[in-house]
């Protein structure tokens, strides 16, 4: 995005970032987002909340899921409280609203790096937010000092819908998160000044022993207990600040078909996210995916991204049949494959009807709208009941390549 382009545009270009971190991905729906955003128009469309079970590295979770307008409403919102907000440059997570993810991490790495390298900082503190997404007060939150009427408003409306106030994986709630947290910044960088990082509610402090380390931590503590948080037992620690380097520091080397294979010989969950994004379509990668993803449910969004890439190729496309075949007929997979189905007609027979009937019973606007576009692919025009953006589509001729969905995926 250049320097000279709009508020409109700006807000349009975070949408598609957004949109990468979507559970759903929604076509129509993001089509119309971007075109109202681009032109300063209003997103009016009723708050309609789903949920879906995600599972995450360590647990399945329910998560809530709005649609494409409800975010971007948000977006807009937060972006016009934290305008003049401007966090310390040891935060690298969700600073702006230019911010990107991958040259934000990687600045990261390299400040932490950096700091593990100093000889007078032999341990790094770690802290973590006990379950800070849905822990965070909204009173706390409608009192931040940034905050606006109409994103208080809009906070406490989606608390009632959602039963909380912000939403894994949305980056205005990643915006406000970071926000939020300024106290604890403040607080951090009078006791250890330039020695930290902290992405999201993640916090890495470098100290040179366990004195210092347990006073960082009970300052940090304090500065939580007033916004009505505390620290998660399990994950905050003191290690060997070198260790860094194997974890939130990483650097993976190699191309990506080895790390693939490397990542499968070791089981390494990580390598194995790498990759996905990065390999072109590959025999023995195509061979192996189904199997990886059935050890490891939580790669299946950047598996999909993948076989986008492979389905043209034998291996690729046995790899996506397969993987359909053997779906668990679940509302997150669902969320994956049709998407990928959509964009490769040739992939609507194989489609399970467990499959489309669990997206049709979702209750999941953009789910429901994925799984009747698929249903007209396969000549059923009337089941389920099309919702209006839907009706419009069909009114237009539903040309099966218009407005296809996205895969790019950073989940």
């Amino acid at each position: 995005m250049t320097e000279d382009a709009s508020p409109a545009q700006a807000l349009a270009a975070a949408f598609d970032g957004d949109l990468l971190t979507d559970y759903v991905p929604d076509a129509l729906g993001a089509v119309d987002v971007r075109r109202l955003l681009s032109a300063d128009r209003p997103l009016d469309e009723p708050l309609d909340v789903g949920h879906l079970r995600v599972p995450l590295a360590r647990r399945v979770e329910v998560v809530p899921v709005v649609s494409c307008a409800a975010r971007a409403h948000m977006l807009r919102l937060t972006e016009q409280a934290l305008h003049a907000h401007v966090p310390r440059p040891e935060v690298f997570s969700y600073r702006s609203l230019s911010w990107r993810y991958r040259p934000a991490y990687q600045e990261r790495q390299r400040h932490l790096r950096a700091l593990a390298t100093r000889s007078d900082l032999p341990l790094v503190l770690v802290l973590d937010v006990h379950r800070f997404g849905r822990s965070l007060p909204l009173d706390v939150l409608c009192r931040a000092p940034w905050m606006t009427e109409r994103l208080a408003e809009a906070l406490t409306a989606l608390y009632g819908a959602a039963g909380r106030g912000l939403l894994s994986g949305h980056r205005w709630a990643n915006r406000l998160a970071t926000a939020v947290l300024a106290p604890l910044d403040d607080a951090v960088a009078s006791l250890a000044p330039g020695r930290w990082a902290r992405w999201g509610d993640d916090l890495h402090v470098f100290v040179r022993d366990h004195a210092e380390a347990d006073g960082i931590r009970a300052a940090v503590a304090t500065v939580l207990r007033r916004l009505g948080l505390r620290l998660s037992a399990e994950k905050s620690t003191v290690t060997a600040a070198a260790a860094v380097l194997a974890r939130s520091a990483r650097v993976i080397p190699g191309r990506a078909e080895e790390v693939w294979r490397a990542g499968l010989a070791d089981g390494d969950v990580q390598a194995l996210r790498y990759a996905l994004p990065r390999t072109p379509p590959d025999d023995t990668v195509s061979r192996t995916l189904v199997g990886a993803v059935r050890s490891h449910p939580g790669l299946l969004p950047r598996a999909a991204h993948y076989l986008d890439r492979a389905a043209s190729s034998p291996s690729g496309r046995a790899a996506a049949e397969d993987l359909l075949r053997t779906a668990e007929p679940d509302a997150f997979t669902a969320a994956r494959l049709l998407p990928l189905v959509a964009r490769h007609p040739g992939l609507v027979p194989v489609v399970p009807d467990a499959l489309l009937a669990v997206a049709e019973g979702s209750g999941i606007g953009p789910l429901r709208e994925l799984a009747f576009r698929l249903a007209v692919a396969r000549g059923r025009r009337h089941s389920p009941p099309p919702t209006p953006r839907m009706r419009a589509w069909l009114a237009q001729g539903a040309c099966p390549h218009s407005q296809l969905p996205d895969v790019d995926t950073l989940l």
